[in-house]
C-alpha cells in the first residue's frame, strides 16, 4: 500500500512543468570544470567562525566591572528568550477591540452601542485585570550597561553570523559592488561593522551608527577598538538619534533586529522610509525568523516596493527571485525564514553549536537587470530520500512550488545539483520548454 501511495505522490508532482539545470551550468559540469556541490547557486558557508578577538575582550570587560560570567550568562539567556517571544506593540484598533471585549464580559447589561469611557473601564480593578490578560504588554527595552552586556553575550554571535552570511551573498552575486559608506540603524554592539569589515574594511571610509542607548554606543566603541581587521575609529560615528536630513546617502543601509523597538506601525513605516531615503544602493532589514519577525520584514518589503516615488527604481535582491507579493501568506501561517549555524561564546558555560533562524530582505535601489537569473530559492529544508530529493522553492513567478527531482525524470546533473543544495541556496534551474 505504501509503495502505491508513494508512486501516486510521484505521479502527482510529475504533472508540474519540470525543471532542468540551465545549459551553461550543465555544460560546465559535463566538462568537469566544477562538481555538482559547487554549482553557482550554493551559498558555501556552513559555519561562521567566532571573531577571535571577542572572547578575550568580553572577559576583560567583565573583570573590570566585577560581574561574574555565570550571572551574566543567565541574564543573557533570559533576555534572548524575551526577544525571541516578543510581539509588536498593539495598535489602537487592537486596544479598542479588547476594550469592547472587556465591556461585553464585565458589563453585559450595557448595550453594545453604549461604549463606556476607556478610563472608566480601566479604573475598575476587575476590568483592568481582564484587559491586561487580553492585550500584549509591550514596552521598549532600556539598554543600560548590564543589559547591553547581556545582549552582547547572547545575541552578538548569532547576529554577526546572519549578517556575515547576507554580506557574503552580496559579495558573491554583485562582484562590482565596492561600498565606501555604511549606515547602521539600531547599531547595538556593532555586529554590522564587524561583519562588513570582513569583506570591505579597505573600502569603507565611514560607518554611521545610530542607537538610542548611550551605554550600547559606549560598549560598541570599546569593542571596535579591539576588533580585527582593524577599523580606523576616525571612520566610525555614533549618534543617539536618526539624522534629520536625508543627505548624505550611504552605499549600504542596515536595520538589524531593531524595528520591534518602535512603538507602532506608523513609526516603523516612517523609519523604513527614512532608511530608504538614506540608501544609495542596498537596504538590508533583518529580524528574527519567527512569525512576528517575518511579519515585520514583509511589512517593510511591501511598503518599499509599493511606494509611489520608487516607480521601477527598486527590486528585491535577496532572498526573493521576484518583486511580487510574498506567496508565503497565501499558503500557510509559517514564516519565510532561513538558518545559520554558530558557536556560542564560552562565557559562564562551554561553547556549543546552535542554529539561528532569521527573516530578511535586501532591496537594491536600481531596476532589475534584464540578465537577472531569477533562479528559484529553496525556502525549506531539502528532503533527501532514496533516489529522489524534494525541494520546496520560491520561484520567479512569485509562487511557492514543490518538486521531486530524480535522475530518470530530470537527468543526472539536475538531480545531483538539487541533492547537493541546502535550505537558502538558489537552484540554477529553469522550466523545461513544452
Amino acid at each position: 500500500m505504501s509503495i502505491f501511495l508513494r508512486y501516486k505522490q510521484m505521479r502527482w508532482y510529475s504533472t508540474k512543468q519540470k525543471m532542468k539545470v540551465i545549459d551553461s551550468v550543465n555544460e560546465l559540469i559535463s566538462n568537469n570544470e566544477f562538481k555538482h556541490r559547487q554549482h553557482p547557486g550554493i551559498i558555501k558557508l556552513k559555519r561562521i567562525e567566532q571573531p577571535s578577538w571577542l572572547i578575550k575582550t568580553i572577559k576583560n570587560i567583565l573583570h573590570d566591572v566585577t560581574i561574574s560570567s555565570k550571572m551574566i550568562n543567565e541574564s543573557s539567556k533570559k533576555l534572548a528568550m524575551h526577544l525571541n517571544n516578543r510581539h509588536p506593540p498593539p495598535e489602537k484598533e487592537d486596544i479598542n477591540l479588547k476594550l469592547q471585549e472587556v465591556q461585553s464580559r464585565i458589563y453585559p447589561h450595557i448595550h453594545e452601542t453604549q461604549n463606556l469611557n476607556k478610563h472608566d473601564i480601566l479604573n475598575d480593578p476587575k476590568a483592568l485585570k481582564l484587559f491586561k490578560s487580553l492585550i500584549y504588554n509591550w514596552s521598549p527595552i532600556s539598554y543600560n550597561k548590564y543589559i547591553s552586556l547581556a545582549y552582547l553575550i547572547s545575541r552578538s554571535i548569532p547576529e554577526y553570523s546572519v549578517l556575515y552570511k547576507i554580506f557574503n551573498e552580496i559579495v558573491n552575486c554583485d562582484k562590482k559592488f565596492i561600498p565606501k559608506t555604511l549606515f547602521d540603524y539600531g547599531s547595538g554592539t556593532g555586529t554590522v561593522m564587524w561583519a562588513a569589515s570582513q569583506f570591505w574594511y579597505k573600502s569603507i571610509k565611514e560607518y554611521y551608527c545610530v542607537d538610542v542607548s548611550r551605554d550600547m554606543n559606549e560598549l560598541s566603541e570599546y569593542l571596535i577598538k579591539n576588533a580585527t581587521p582593524k577599523i580606523n575609529t576616525n571612520y566610525v560615528f555614533y549618534r543617539q538619534f536618526f539624522p534629520a536630513s536625508p543627505i548624505p546617502t550611504y552605499d549600504i543601509v542596515v536595520s538589524a533586529y531593531s524595528l520591534l523597538e518602535l512603538p507602532n506601525q506608523i513609526s516603523r513605516l516612517e523609519t523604513i522610509l527614512k532608511l530608504w531615503n538614506k540608501t544609495e544602493q542596498y537596504l538590508i532589514i533583518v529580524e528574527q525568523g519567527t512569525n512576528v519577525g517575518f511579519k515585520i520584514i514583509n511589512e517593510a518589503r511591501d511598503f518599499i516596493l509599493n511606494y509611489k516615488k520608487n516607480a521601477c527604481n527598486v527590486h528585491v535582491f535577496s532572498p526573493c527571485p521576484h518583486d511580487a507579493q510574498c506567496p508565503r501568506y497565501a499558503t500557510d501561517n509559517t514564516p519565510c525564514n532561513f538558518e545559520v549555524s554558530y558557536l556560542t561564546l564560552p562565557i559562564g558555560e562551554k561553547s556549543q553549536y546552535k542554529h539561528e533562524r532569521y527573516s530578511y530582505i535586501v532591496l537594491k535601489k536600481a531596476k532589475r537587470s534584464e540578465n537577472d537569473c531569477k533562479w528559484p530559492r529553496i525556502v525549506r529544508r531539502v528532503l533527501k530520500r532514496s533516489k529522489h530529493v524534494i525541494c520546496r522553492m520560491c520561484t520567479a513567478s512569485g509562487e511557492l512550488e514543490e518538486q521531486i527531482f530524480t535522475t530518470w525524470k530530470n537527468g543526472k546533473n539536475t538531480y545531483r545539483c538539487a541533492r547537493c543544495s541546502e535550505w537558502g541556496d538558489r537552484l540554477p534551474f529553469e522550466k523545461e520548454k513544452c
